[in-house]
């Protein structure tokens, strides 16, 4: 048996979760990590967009003030609560901070808020690289003594879960998301970028927020599920794969944790892993996975690419009736593959361009109206694809021997 991490869950009792937050961080001595003096701690939470908090998208301001709380016990010289939102418009994190409820409780407890792309920016190398060698971010990234990651459960309609891993994606800088989701567009290749990514920051510590979670369309347009629990823990691959099992999920099909223990990130061994305070049954619900699921099985990466582009195209529909025209899916689109209506009025819709389209659902993810969904059909795909129509003339020929073959 090798390094044994610690994992902690608690329940949010009575919607103290205060209560719940200090009492996980206890249970794994996470004040040994505060021994230094002044220190410069940075929270990073998950803030997609501006939504109440009662819809699960972001980060629970609640969770947000219990972590600001704790870490003010050893007094430290500021608190920095950091991310960068999806969208690519200066001001879209900003306005999602103000909108989620968590500026509001940085101000009030003291924290400073500020959106990463408002800080100075640092080029970040990347070791032992999976897919990027290099990531731009924020310098509070390596000026910070100390990085709290505070993810929010939620599915995933690309990676099946957004947790801790896929959390750090926030601190890629406004288009620069779209640019990952561009370049790397198949599941493997953006699964490795997500490793790479968290791999620069890899936080000290980490707050889950299962507060109010999302199950079936996430990250954003999801049904809410309240599983009122806490967990915190050094090794985010192993927090992750802990979440996998409370909610109903196999580790072995998120394909970030295989490239995060490969990279020796962390570990989803439940032998090296200590559950302290409730155990797994205990808080277990099981969660609606989302529909959608690209590829991820190992092929080479030319036929992956090919598939990727091909069978597992979705189709993306707009609602007239819960469209805005607000400009968020067409401006956000990394391949300006969405383009706004000719006539900007109410019941005309934007226009999509499958051949440009990369599935990377931005504009699912980002519309503020849920007024963009997306649909795949597999069987259409593949018959009207060169492999589909390929193993059509296979049956031909196979078909015209057997006929040439009988007497």
């Amino acid at each position: 048996m090798g390094f044994i991490t610690k994992v902690a869950i608690k329940k949010i009792k009575n919607e103290d979760v205060k209560t719940a937050v200090f009492s996980a961080l206890e249970l794994i001595n996470a004040q040994q990590l505060m021994q230094k003096n002044n220190m410069v701690v940075l929270l990073k939470p998950n803030v997609l967009m501006g939504k109440p908090a009662e819809r699960a998208v972001n980060t629970h301001p609640e969770v947000v003030r219990a972590v600001i709380q704790w870490v003010k016990q050893f007094n430290p010289s500021k608190i920095y609560v950091s991310d960068s939102a999806g969208g690519q418009k200066p001001g879209f994190t900003e306005a999602a901070m103000k909108e989620s409820g968590i500026q509001d409780i940085c101000v009030e407890e003291g924290a400073i808020c500020v959106p990463f792309e408002q800080t100075e920016r640092e080029i970040y190398e990347v070791k032992d690289a999976l897919e990027l060698k290099e990531i731009s971010s924020s310098r509070l990234i390596r000026e910070a003594d100390l990085i709290i990651n505070i993810p929010k459960i939620k599915t995933h309609g690309q990676c099946t879960l957004t947790c801790c891993i896929k959390n750090m994606f926030g601190t890629v800088l406004l288009a620069n998301k779209a640019k990952t989701h561009a370049q790397a567009a198949i599941l493997e290749r953006f699964c490795s970028a997500l490793v790479d990514i968290y791999s620069v920051s890899k936080p000290q510590l980490t707050v889950i927020d299962g507060y109010y979670c999302m199950e079936g369309q996430g990250p954003s347009s999801g049904d809410v599920v309240k599983l009122d629990i806490i967990l915190a823990g050094y090794d985010g691959v192993a927090l992750d794969s802990t979440v996998c099992k409370i909610i109903g999920f196999d580790p072995e099909e998120i394909l970030y944790l295989e490239k995060a223990e490969k990279k020796n990130l962390g570990t989803t061994e439940s032998e090296n892993i200590e559950i302290l305070g409730e155990t797994i049954d205990s808080v277990y619900r099981k969660f609606k996975r989302p529909k959608f699921r690209p590829i991820s099985m190992p092929l080479p990466r030319w036929l992956a690419d090919y598939i990727g582009k091909t069978i597992f195209r979705a189709k993306v529909k707009f609602d007239a009736k819960k469209c805005k025209l607000c400009a968020t899916c067409w401006t956000n689109c990394p391949v300006n593959a969405i383009t706004p209506p000719i006539d900007i009025k109410k019941g005309n819709i934007p226009k999509w361009d499958s051949k440009k389209c990369i599935t990377c659902f931005c504009c699912v993810e980002l519309c503020p109206h849920e007024a963009v969904k997306f649909k795949i059909n597999y069987i259409k795909n593949a018959a009207f694809s060169w492999m589909g129509l390929g193993f059509v003339v296979f049956l031909a020929l196979i078909t015209m021997l057997i006929l040439w073959l009988l007497p």
